[in-house]
């Protein structure tokens, strides 16, 4: 129950604050369900409860250029899922990936955009443990909700325990007192973090040998596949803007 009064007065914040944008039409005013965690350059929630950085402004440039209204609702990252795509509550979830939470999509049809943002995810451990092998790790945090793909057969094995929390700075700073072997985060994210938040840049490295992968951050619906060709089309059409916006946010190409 408190979940679902949660949603509702989200949705209802989203509803309010847009009602002032009297000359935007209803039928292309649309929800768009995001991540409540600090994920910054990529994206973000600040204080006052509003989605931030690189996606934010790629979402805002294409709604601006097609004459829609997109209303975010930050949510943790599992209620989110669950008001994605068990609730169908919302319009579109971003980031999305056909990889993520599969058992929760079942036979759902589900649209995904082209990638805005392919970046890489992988483990950040104090430079004295830089080089160890996949062994050698025993402990592993990332955020509730996440799925570290690449060491899923050792999770599953116990080989690795994995730590969740709430954000990834709480994470890092376990790390940083070595805690926990290492963190499975992007990795642009991490450095962020490292050095605007906990005051320890390259307190933490990303380790190479150790499992990675690369990930696709998508805008996805289950019921607007149409919107989504707009939008995979004004990404092609824009990439210089997209180039320009990596740039702005330090959001490297790896």
């Amino acid at each position: 129950m408190a979940r679902a009064f949660r949603l509702a007065a989200a949705l209802l914040a989203v509803v309010a604050s847009s009602a002032v944008a009297a000359d935007i039409d209803p039928s292309r005013s649309y929800t768009v369900g995001v991540e409540d965690l600090q994920y910054y350059p990529l994206h973000t929630i600040s204080n006052g409860n509003t989605f931030g950085g690189f996606a934010r402004e790629v979402l805002d440039a294409f709604a601006k250029d097609q004459g829609y209204e997109f209303r975010y609702v930050p949510l943790p990252v599992n209620r989110l899922y669950l008001a994605f795509l068990k609730e169908q509550s919302l319009d579109f979830k971003y980031p999305d990936n056909p990889k993520w939470k599969a058992e929760l999509r079942g036979t759902a049809k589900i649209r995904y955009s082209a990638a805005l943002v392919t970046t890489e995810e992988g483990a950040m451990v104090l430079p004295k443990h830089k080089g160890r092998s996949l062994r050698e790790v025993k402990t592993l945090g990332t955020v509730l909700g996440f799925t570290p793909w690449p060491y899923l057969p050792a999770i599953d094995s116990k080989a690795i325990a994995l730590s969740t929390g709430a954000e990834f700075e709480g994470l890092l700073r376990h790390a940083l007192a070595d805690h926990i072997d290492a963190v499975y985060v992007n990795i642009d994210v991490a450095n962020y973090l490292l050095a605007e938040r906990l005051n320890a840049p390259a307190g933490l490295l990303f380790d190479p040998g150790l499992p990675h992968a690369r990930s696709d951050f998508s805008l996805s619906t289950l019921r607007h596949p149409g919107l989504l060709s707009e939008f995979d089309a004004f990404l092609q059409r824009e990439r210089l803007m997209l180039q320009k916006l990596r740039s702005k946010y330090k959001i490297e190409e790896r």
